[in-house]
């Protein structure tokens, strides 16, 4: 018995460790992490493709070799506005236990991609924004678009897409925002997009679109921002545009519109707190109804045939009756024979030309305008910036800039996303020189997709 008792314990060590290695390779078998979710393999070869036919190249943040769907494309990274995180996707990594992820979202902004659509887009079905936004890509709007059911948000903004929008898009039926603006598009807007019931903004301007303003439009009555400026529509505002009483935003300049703005019952716009309808051929009385709407913020009616009388001039905003075509104000009677405009300057300024360079700094936003003197000049702006430096549409810069001797009249300029005009009332009638100074203020090293765009001034005379 006492033999036992020395060599019991040295029998049972053995047994003891072995059921203790056991158990920790269990526990550690148990809490091996489970391997990372996979992106679908077709969506990740589409990906590939997509970038390699546009000249592109993933960033180190997420793994482009094999598997698109991790680290940036999957964490909290933010995607919207983040310049560090482009091209990029985002993926949804829920399916089948969380082993299997989905591209929910593409984005190729601002980066000079060119050349058509790529077809590989195709087989992203399960993305739900698409945003193409400020490139050179060319060619149709593919039709097979509207095989991506899940998509709500679509932007293909500036860019050189042409030919007609696909009627195809009627498939989007959970499409809530379709920016078109700044293409080449034409034809008329395809009356299938009256399906879509769900959307909230269509932004189709700066095309070549053509015919009506579609009646259809008036059946999108969750619509909230409507901008079709800078187009060839024909006639009038058509009266279903009435239905639409949740817009906070129409915008139709120089859209080639006529006749009288009768059709349309603006009381209805209770939610409006900005309406464009500047440089269109609008004739006949204003409506009253326009200036008692509640939330109207930004107006823009210039450059049309308003008739113009002391029933309605009470409620006018200042020097509007100015600034149409064919203006009241001063004939017969004019105030003076030049005129010179310092753009966003704060006070006057006498320029080596002996010219004084009157302060235009009123506080113009996204549709209005202002009168100066007595009045002898007006400007009106058109378009909204989503983020305008310090809330502003003016902005400041401290360089010096060379071969001019007045430097200080370029410190200050005045910007406008869509139409900046500025007007010379009652001058007296005679020979004029007109003199245009200018400095490349903003962009002075402008990536493709901005000099795309043309520096343009014109010059418009009236004769009285």
């Amino acid at each position: 018995w006492s033999s036992c008792l020395r060599h019991g314990p040295v029998l049972l060590l053995p047994l003891l460790l072995s059921a203790l290695c056991s158990s920790w390779r269990a526990a550690a078998q148990a809490q091996a992490p489970p391997p990372p979710p996979q992106t679908e393999p077709t969506e990740a070869a589409a990906v590939n493709a997509i970038l390699g036919k546009l000249g592109l190249s993933a960033p180190a943040s997420w793994n482009i070799s094999g598997n698109p769907c991790s680290g940036a494309a999957t964490d909290d990274t933010p995607l919207d506005d983040n310049p560090n995180f482009n091209p990029a996707i985002k993926c949804d990594c829920t399916d089948q236990n969380g082993t299997l992820c989905h591209v929910t979202r593409l984005k190729i902004n601002s980066l000079d991609a060119a050349g058509p659509i790529p077809e590989e887009l195709r087989n992203l079905t399960h993305l739900i924004k698409l945003d193409f936004r400020k490139n050179s890509l060319t060619g149709l709007l593919p039709a097979f678009i509207g095989e991506l059911t899940s998509l709500k948000y679509i932007t293909v903004g500036t860019n050189a897409l042409s030919g007609p929008v696909p009627k195809e898009l009627w498939n989007l039926t959970d499409l809530v925002s379709l920016a078109l603006g700044s293409n080449h598009f034409n034809g008329s807007l395809p009356d299938e997009l009256g399906k879509l019931t769900k959307l909230q903004q269509l932004w189709a301007s700066d095309n070549s679109f053509t015919g009506q303003i579609p009646d259809f439009l008036g059946s999108l009555t969750n619509m909230t921002q409507l901008r079709l400026q800078g187009n060839s529509f024909q006639g009038p505002i058509p009266r279903s545009l009435s239905n639409l009483i949740k817009l906070t935003s129409l915008v139709l300049r120089n859209s080639k519109i006529s006749d009288t703005l009768a059709s349309v019952d603006f009381s209805k716009f209770v939610n409006l707190t900005l309406l464009d309808l500047s440089f269109n051929n609008i004739t006949g009385q204003m409506p009253q109804s326009i200036f008692d709407l509640p939330m109207l913020s930004y107006l823009n009616l210039v450059a049309n045939d308003f008739v113009i009388d002391s029933s309605n001039n009470s409620v006018l905003p200042f020097g509007l009756n100015c600034l149409q075509r064919n203006t009241p104000c001063s004939l017969g009677s004019p105030q003076s024979s030049s005129l010179a405009v310092d753009c966003g300057g704060s006070r006057t300024i006498s320029g080596s030309d002996n010219a004084m360079y009157q302060a235009d700094n009123a506080n113009l936003g996204a549709a209005s305008h202002y009168v100066g003197g007595a009045p002898i000049w007006g400007v009106s702006s058109s378009g909204r910036f989503m983020d305008p430096p310090n809330g502003s549409y003016i902005i400041y810069s401290s360089r010096q800039f060379q071969n001019t001797l007045d430097s200080g009249l370029f410190q200050t300029a005045r910007m406008s996303p869509s139409s900046l005009r500025y007007y010379g009332i009652g001058l007296e009638n005679g020979n004029y020189t007109v003199t245009l100074q200018f400095a490349e203020f903003d962009s002075p090293d402008p990536q493709a997709w901005k000099s795309r765009a043309r520096r343009v001034f014109d010059i418009y005379l009236q004769v009285a």
